[in-house]
C-alpha cells in the first residue's frame, strides 16, 4: 500500500505574444500548493496571480505583452 504526496507546486506554462515585435515566447511558473491557489488553467485566470506578472520581450525590450495560451497545472493537487 502507498501514500499519495502532495507535490510542492502546480507548473504551468505560459503562451505569450509581444504586441510591439509579435514574437511567441514561453514563461514556465510554479505555485505551491495551498488552499487558495489555482490547479488548473481556468482557476488560474480566474484568480488575480497574473495581474502580478510581468513581461519583458527580451529580442524588442517590449513590455506588453498578450496572453495566448495556458499549459499544464495540477487539477487534483498530487
Amino acid at each position: 500500500m502507498g501514500y499519495a504526496v502532495l507535490k510542492s507546486t502546480a507548473p504551468f506554462t505560459l503562451h505569450l505574444r509581444c504586441d510591439n515585435c509579435m514574437r511567441e515566447s514561453t514563461r514556465d511558473i510554479e505555485l505551491p500548493v495551498g488552499d487558495d491557489i489555482p490547479r488548473d488553467a481556468d482557476e488560474l485566470i480566474e484568480s488575480a496571480f497574473l495581474g502580478s506578472l510581468k513581461f519583458n520581450c527580451r529580442p524588442c525590450g517590449g513590455v506588453i505583452g498578450r496572453l495566448i495560451g495556458i499549459e499544464g497545472g495540477n487539477p487534483y493537487g498530487y
